[in-house]
């Protein structure tokens, strides 16, 4: 299989990701320390002990890397032939996994030349759902095809929040589950009917999850109009997700 590049199979990318996934979780299990590393504002021990056997294994794969804990690794942009990048967050929800909340999750997003190209985002908690999709080929939950829901008014619509809103933007119920990753996947699967980022995050945050939303079916957008995947560790976005372009552009205006 090894090593992994844009000529390997999908299959066995996604293969490859479920066994980064299950040694993550076999990581989080053996793991009883969640004080602060010290060494990144709002990073954990357990942050840190993840990356380092997730990168470990994607350093094994061959492919290039560029993981919310430690950065970038002998990435090239853009992408070219047979490069394959793996953008990946160890742990998202860490401060959920810290405090007993059990929504978080390990999500890996293989790149190509042509972009977004095989995606897993693991719940790591016990609840074991995985969602995943390749492109061109549909968006899973645990194996089964999933799709958006097909709401197309923010006054029908349940919407998942990064941050908190300033008020009541008309819509039918709100969230804030503080997992990126897992909560712009319940847009793909139909749980929320969108998701509006009121801050902003890292590429490794929803990379992934972008992937499983536009293989389900979801309308995309950011809230400033930047380009969302990128290879650079310091640069933020504001993802925006519905279910229809409608809805979109209804969420989008919560932005502006």
């Amino acid at each position: 299989m090894f090593p992994l590049t844009a000529a390997s199979d999908d299959s066995d990318i996604l293969s490859f990701f479920h066994d980064v996934a299950d040694a993550a979780a076999d990581t989080l299990d053996g793991n009883d320390d969640w004080s602060l590393s010290g060494e990144r504002d709002g990073q954990y021990t357990a942050d840190v002990l993840v990356d380092d056997v997730v990168v470990d294994m994607l350093t094994a794969a061959g492919v290039q890397i560029l993981s919310e804990e430690s950065g970038a690794a002998r990435v090239a942009w853009p992408l070219e032939g047979d490069d394959l990048l793996v953008i990946v967050d160890p742990l998202d929800g860490s401060a959920n996994a810290a405090k007993g909340i059990p929504w978080y999750a390990t999500a890996l997003c293989a790149v190509d030349r042509d972009g977004l190209r095989v995606a897993l985002v693991a719940e790591q908690s016990g609840s074991e759902l995985r969602f995943s999709a390749i492109r061109g080929r549909g968006a899973l939950c645990d194996g089964m095809p999933i799709r958006s829901s097909s709401c197309t008014k923010l006054a029908d619509a349940i919407v998942g929040f990064n941050g908190t809103p300033s008020g009541h933007g008309g819509w039918r119920q709100a969230r804030v589950f503080g997992a990126a990753a897992l909560d712009l996947c319940l847009v793909a699967r139909g749980g929320l009917d969108g998701y509006v980022d009121l801050f902003d995050h890292g590429v490794w945050d929803y990379a992934a999850s972008l992937l499983i939303c536009r293989e389900a079916g979801c309308a995309i957008g950011e809230a400033d109009g930047r380009e969302l995947i990128h290879v650079n560790p310091e640069e933020r976005c504001s993802p925006i997700v519905a279910t229809t372009s409608k809805l979109l552009d209804a969420l989008m205006s919560l932005r502006v």
